[in-house]
């Protein structure tokens, strides 16, 4: 085992780290006395992650959230390697022939990251924490277990059991007797209205009151309530819906400032006469909400909350709807709006999993503010608390995606990766795993990705994908509102109500969908136990209570327990 550690000025210092045995693991350490400030990056180097091309086996890849888990097989490839900016699941496996071995990142978990490779031959993976001149508050340490069978599920369920037991994390099935705000949620499908919104991305960087542009509205508060009595016309018997664009100006519109309700749709009246109104058919409603962007034409624009780089400047983000989006400081956005933007979503009726967008997608970043300095274990820790306190108004906590450094935090992933086969992964990946879902199904209800967001819109297969990867389906009602290259994340294939007889069909398409999860009631709360693949397009997926699911894409089929239900669910 060796560590490297290359400085800013790109000279590299390789050093010899603890190594301790326990019997049931090793961990390699590097004690935080011994890194000094001006660093790039440490590289742990452990030799015993290589393979040759042509060996047995494969690597498990965790990058990020947009690429999710994926195998590598030690093919005949070109020379390649691939890092991301962070992983959002602190682990990385190596299944061999004889077993396997699992690494496990328990120090500096907020700065690592997961380099992977093949060179003349040689297949190669291992962690690098990117440190950028920070001096880490604690050591760098991983975490190595030697695994009898070592395949991915086998290395799924070992971090599932220490996330159980090391990082907070409850069962779902414990947590909804506690509150019945997220045992309703928890029995229906997720349902996205998008109520409007400014042309995106805005042509503007930085938009004013004066240079605003006006807002599309796509469906009104009043709209939104006819789509809520169809449901139940319909027998849809249980959704949690979400309004996104209700705040001023439309989805992010004005952020941070979210109040008076946005006056085109209805204003806030006709807004608490919806909510009402989704409350008699027994479905919870809540607002879209966002603690991470600030716009230039907000109301409540003050750079003293912003997010600032070690140089002062603040961190840009993309272009959206209101132009440039600058980061805010979760420290400050904690102090300064939670308490009060709750407080009145909560008097306008707001209940369920609150969501909040972008948190458990993007890499936790530190904050240079000389008067609000943050770490990105700070970072971490300031939005952790925002989590529970909306847990705690609202009854649940929602995000994109799955960074799990929230995990004991987070109640529901609006999807957990956005590749549904290879295409779009980098080159060293073979195919994604659902290797999250292993992980935290049972514990965090998600619905499994980009591809399966409005299932029944988007052909069998993606349907199919959903009952491989379990989960609560989610849908959006007019998903697609940016235009422009990289822009369409969530599927060109829409669900609207721009008519009534348009209503009326993609009503019938979430129903289906709320047939679906219904049908896998039986597992909702169980731990998913494996995922393999027993022939070619045949996948099984088991789970703790004893029920396996069985999925055929050359039929088209799936099964529960042998019991084929194609002629049942339509597929």
């Amino acid at each position: 085992m060796n560590i490297r550690i290359v400085k800013q000025d790109r000279s590299i210092v390789n050093v010899n780290p603890i190594i301790i045995s326990d019997g049931t693991k090793t961990t390699v350490t590097l004690p935080k006395e011994r890194i000094p400030d001006d660093i790039l990056y440490v590289d742990f180097l452990y030799d015993y992650f290589t393979a040759n091309t042509g060996d047995r086996g494969y690597f498990v890849l965790p990058f990020d959230c947009q690429k999710g888990v994926c195998l590598t097989y030690f093919s005949e490839r070109k020379n390649t390697e691939y890092s991301s900016l962070f992983s959002h699941i602190s682990c990385y496996g190596y299944k061999r022939e004889d077993g396997g071995t699992f690494g496990l990142v328990t120090g500096c978990k907020e700065y690592y990251t997961l380099v992977a490779g093949v060179k003349d031959g040689v297949y190669y993976a291992y962690p690098r924490f990117l440190l950028d001149g920070f001096a880490p508050e604690e050591d760098i340490a991983v975490e190595y277990y030697e695994l009898e069978n070592g395949n991915y599920s086998e290395m799924a369920r070992l971090y599932r059991t220490v996330q159980l037991e090391r990082y907070g994390c409850v069962p779902l099935s414990e947590r909804v007797k506690k509150d019945k705000r997220l045992s309703r949620a928890a029995d229906g499908i997720a349902v996205r209205v998008r109520q409007g919104w400014k042309p995106a991305p805005s042509k503007q960087e930085n938009q004013t009151l004066e240079t605003e542009p006006p807002m599309h509205v796509a469906c009104d508060f009043e709209r939104v309530g006819q789509l809520v009595d169809e449901f139940s016309a319909q027998g849809i018997k249980s959704a949690e819906i979400c309004l996104v664009g209700w705040n001023r100006m439309g989805h992010d519109g004005r952020y941070p400032q979210i109040f008076p309700v946005e006056p085109s749709l209805g204003g806030e009246e006709k807004l608490k006469k919806l909510i009402d109104k989704a409350k008699s058919y027994g479905y919870n409603i809540v607002g879209h909400d966002n603690a991470s962007d600030a716009y230039t034409v907000s109301e409540q624009w003050d750079e003293e909350y912003l997010l600032k780089n070690k140089d002062g400047s603040f961190y840009k983000m993309d272009v959206w709807s209101s132009g440039r989006a600058y980061k805010i400081c979760p420290q400050r956005y904690y102090e300064r709006f939670s308490n009060e933007h709750f407080e009145k979503m909560r008097e306008l009726g707001f209940e369920g999993i609150h969501y909040m967008d972008v948190i458990t997608i993007l890499t936790l970043l530190e904050c240079h503010d000389k008067n609000h300095p943050l770490t990105r274990k700070q970072a971490a820790e300031w939005y952790k608390k925002l989590m529970e306190k909306a847990r705690s108004v609202f009854g649940g906590f929602s995000s994109e995606s799955g960074y799990d450094f929230a995990a004991d935090a987070l109640d529901y992933a609006m999807y957990t990766s956005f590749f549904l086969s290879g295409e779009g992964l980098p080159e060293i990946c073979d195919e994604p795993i659902p290797f999250w879902q292993i992980v935290y199904h049972g514990i965090i209800l998600y619905n499994p990705g980009t591809y399966t967001l409005n299932y029944t819109a988007k052909g069998v297969n993606n349907r199919l994908k959903y009952f491989e990867y379990g989960g609560r389906p989610l849908v959006c009602v007019y998903a697609n509102f940016a235009v422009g290259e990289g822009k369409d994340w969530m599927g060109r294939e829409d669900i609207r109500c721009d008519s009534d007889e348009e209503l009326k069909e993609s009503v019938a398409k979430i129903k289906q969908m709320a047939d679906d999860y219904e049908w896998m009631r039986e597992v909702r709360y169980a731990f998913m136990e494996s995922h393999n693949k027993v022939t070619e397009g045949v996948y099984e997926t088991a789970y703790s209570n004893g029920i396996k699911i069985t999925v055929d894409y050359n039929s088209g089929t799936v099964a529960m327990d042998g019991k084929d239900i194609h002629k049942g669910l339509n597929i």
